[in-house]
């Protein structure tokens, strides 16, 4: 996991990028070894599950150097009011790619 540079204050910008697993529990730790605390994270989507009746959404938290991430997914063809569901234990989320931008110390 490269470290991508530093901020004027001499904090670490590390740079991830993650498949998720091929087997999903929740949540999904991701731990950042270049750095012993996490001060701002941001997780992006670089490609989504290609299934065809869901979008599918990322929510996380992080904590020393740690980032923890849940997959949720709507179907898009059913009616009114679907809602958000975690993806189901065991599903292989493996096509999902996460980009994660870390700044810490």
């Amino acid at each position: 996991m490269p470290i991508i540079g530093t901020t004027s204050e001499g904090k670490k910008i590390v740079q991830l990028v993650v498949s998720g697993p091929k087997s999903y529990t929740s949540p999904v730790t991701v731990r950042v070894e270049e750095i012993s605390y996490i001060e701002t994270a941001n997780l992006s989507l670089r490609t989504n599950l290609k299934v065809t009746d869901f979008v599918h959404v990322v929510d996380y938290t992080y904590t020393k150097n740690e980032i923890c991430y849940r997959v949720f997914r709507i179907n898009t063809t059913v009616a009114s009011p679907a809602s958000w569901v975690e993806i189901p234990a065991g599903d292989d989320i493996s096509d999902l790619v996460l980009e994660i931008l870390v700044i810490g110390i």
